[in-house]
């Protein structure tokens, strides 16, 4: 099958409000070098026909019908489909800004990387925008060692971690192995990227507006620490640690700068204790007490703000200060 440049994979799950603002969005901007594929991920809503009716009209949109499986499942369904030279993931309540995808295809024409950094924002009801606040820096990553790019995403104000801000190359994808983690956790976008980035020999970032992140919808992680999305964020802590370390040491240079992804994410737990309610918080207390060692390898400023205060309020005090400023920016 003749290879495209661009295949944009979106999952599609109980999203009929937001469906046809997200395919638009893209629909609009894309070109015969590009390719959609909606994995209608066996939504129980008007979604699947929206989906063919879109595929019927236009001979760029692919739609695959899948039983319920999940955010990551649909996505690898996506990627198992794909022929673009490189693969973009967008969620569908979510868009993209306009004029950003002819960029993107001519950048796809002078570029080998394997992973590449976009901007984004969060947009709300009321119509307002603020940056995601990812802050990669082109010069340091493009051209860079892997060593050097990891370094400089390591001291980054928060971990890169969604997988819709990224631009990957399908031939890196494919040859590493990388897919999403099919065991129905919360949060699996992180692991991705943290395998992403480890792998990766060659970064770059472009540095114009192209995700939107729709806020304030119902059940966010953000919103609502449930017991699901800490125990997301308690898998990625382990397995960083776990693939990062050897008997409690970082393997290399790269692993101990990487580990400040796994600080951040611990720091984001320790939020979340100052809010939670739930039945398990004595678990969660000694979680964060055994990997309480993390933390020191938060590179940004606000991580070594975080472990200071730890080191003088305590998990409970630290998780409530925490608490308290997150839920009154």
């Amino acid at each position: 099958m003749e290879e495209k440049k661009l295949s944009i994979i979106i999952p599609v799950y109980n999203v009929e409000k937001y469906l046809n603002e997200c395919v638009e969005s893209i629909r609009s901007q894309m070109d015969d070098s590009c390719e959609m594929i909606l994995v209608d991920d066996g939504s129980p809503d008007k979604c699947p026909g929206i989906c063919d009716n879109y595929a019927k009209k236009d001979a760029r949109i692919k739609v695959i019908h899948q039983a319920n499986g999940g955010l990551a499942s649909a996505r690898n369904a996506g990627l198992g489909a794909a022929v673009g030279k490189y693969i973009a993931f967008v969620d569908s309540d979510d868009r993209v800004a306009g004029g950003c995808i002819d960029k993107i295809l001519k950048w796809i024409g002078q570029t080998d990387a394997d992973l590449c950094f976009l901007e984004a924002t969060k947009f709300f009801p009321d119509g307002r925008k603020t940056p995601l606040g990812d802050r990669v820096l082109r010069e340091k990553v493009r051209g860079q060692s892997a060593e050097k790019a990891v370094e400089h995403l390591s001291t980054r104000p928060k971990f890169p971690g969604s997988a819709c801000t990224k631009l990957y190359s399908r031939a890196f994808l494919l040859n590493n192995g990388l897919m999403f983690p099919l065991d129905n956790r919360v949060s699996e976008d992180l692991g991705f990227v943290r395998d992403c980035i480890m792998c990766a020999g060659r970064f770059d970032a472009l540095e114009f507006p192209y995700y939107e992140y729709r806020q304030n919808r119902i059940g966010s992680i953000s919103n609502t620490p449930s017991q699901r999305s800490i125990e997301g964020l308690e898998k990625f802590i382990v397995e960083s640690s776990d693939k990062l370390t050897i008997a409690g040491k970082p393997k290399n240079k790269k692993s101990r700068y990487a580990l400040s992804f796994a600080a951040y994410e611990y720091a984001i737990l320790l939020s979340m204790l100052g809010k939670y309610e739930g039945n398990h918080r004595e678990e969660i207390v000694c979680f964060l007490k055994k990997f309480k060692w993390v933390l020191r390898y938060g590179k940004s400023l606000r991580l070594k703000g975080i472990n200071f205060i730890l080191s003088l309020f305590g998990l409970e005090g630290t998780s409530k200060i925490l608490a308290f400023y997150t839920g009154h920016r």
